[in-house]
C-alpha cells in the first residue's frame, strides 16, 4: 500500500515518517481524555486520584488502556527525570489510538502522550473574575463529567475575559446557577460554610477541589456542594478559584471585595500539602 503524503503546517511529509499523530483518533476527533498532574521536588501530587478519575472517564467512553497504573506512574516519573525539572505540570493524554479504517470501528489499544512544562508565575493577588452565561459559548457538559479535550467554548470565554481585564471567566447555566470557571473550580465562603457548585451540574470533580474540601474542617469550615444562584454572589464573604496548575487563588469581581482571611489560610494549608508531596 502506497504511503500517504500529508501536509503538516507548511511541510509535506510521508505518513509513515510523520511525528504528528494524524491517524490518531485524539487528533482526528478529539477522542481522548487527559489529566494535568502537578509535581514538586520531583514528586507527584496525589497521582492516585488523577488515575482514578482517568480510569472512570475511560470507562465512560469505552477506551481500553492496557498499561497498568505502575507503568503509567513510571512514565510520569521518567519524563520528570529526563527534563530535570524540579517542579511543574505534566499533561497525560490517553486517546483511542491510531486507526487505519473508520475511527468508530477501532477497539484499541489506547495511545498515551505526555508533555511537561514549568509552573506559571503566580499572578498578583487577588485575581479578577467575570461571570458569563454558558448560553454565549459552545460549552459541552458530559454526564457523568469527564475530562475531555474539547475546551473550545472555554477558550473563547477565556479570550473574552482577557478583553474584560479579568484573570478567569466563571459560568452560570440557563437556570442561573453558577457552575465552574473555564478551566478551574470556584468556591465561596459564607460564615463557617465553604460552598462550591455540585457535580450534578456537570462540574468536573477537580483533584485540588476535592483536596480543599477535605482540609476545610481543619480551619473550622464545613464544605457543601450547593446550587448557587448567580444573584447570590454579592452575599458571599470570600471567594477563590482552584486548579492543579494554580493551586488556590483568592478572587474578586467588579463591585465586590474581601479581606480573604480564611482564603489565605486555606491557601497556606494547601501549599504545604503540595510542597510536602
Amino acid at each position: 500500500m502506497q504511503d500517504s503524503i500529508y501536509y503538516i503546517n507548511g511541510i509535506w511529509e510521508k505518513a509513515a515518517k510523520s511525528t504528528v499523530p494524524l491517524n490518531d483518533t485524539g487528533f482526528l476527533l478529539g477522542d481522548e481524555l487527559f489529566e494535568t498532574l502537578r509535581f514538586h521536588n520531583h514528586k507527584l501530587f496525589q497521582p492516585d486520584k488523577h488515575l482514578e478519575r482517568l480510569h472512570a472517564g475511560l470507562k465512560v467512553i469505552h477506551i481500553r488502556l492496557e498499561n497498568s497504573d505502575a507503568e503509567i506512574l513510571a512514565l510520569l516519573e521518567k519524563i520528570i527525570q529526563k527534563n530535570k525539572l524540579q517542579s511543574g505540570l505534566l499533561r497525560l493524554m490517553v486517546t483511542r489510538g491510531n486507526v487505519e479504517g473508520p475511527p468508530w470501528q477501532y477497539t484499541g489499544p489506547a495511545s498515551i502522550y505526555i508533555n511537561i512544562r514549568p509552573l506559571s508565575p503566580e499572578p498578583t493577588l487577588p485575581v479578577k473574575v467575570v461571570f458569563y452565561s454558558e448560553d454565549k459559548y459552545p460549552i459541552i457538559r458530559y454526564t457523568p463529567a469527564i475530562k475531555s479535550l474539547n475546551y473550545m467554548g472555554n477558550m473563547l470565554a477565556k479570550k473574552d475575559a482577557e478583553k474584560d481585564d479579568a484573570f478567569e471567566p466563571v459560568f452560570y447555566n440557563q437556570d442561573g446557577f453558577i457552575t465552574e470557571c473555564a478551566i478551574r473550580n470556584i468556591f465561596f465562603i459564607q460564615g463557617n460554610e465553604l460552598l462550591t457548585p455540585g457535580t450534578n451540574l456537570g462540574v468536573l470533580p477537580g483533584v485540588v477541589r476535592d483536596t480543599i474540601m477535605e482540609i476545610a474542617p481543619e480551619l473550622g469550615l464545613t464544605a457543601f456542594e450547593r446550587e448557587l444562584p448567580y444573584d447570590s454572589i454579592r452575599d458571599m464573604e470570600e471567594a477563590f478559584i482552584s486548579s492543579t496548575g494554580i493551586g488556590l487563588l483568592p478572587c474578586y469581581w467588579d463591585g465586590w471585595h474581601s479581606e480573604f482571611k480564611v482564603t489565605y489560610a486555606l491557601k497556606d494549608k494547601l501549599e504545604s500539602l503540595i510542597n510536602c508531596t
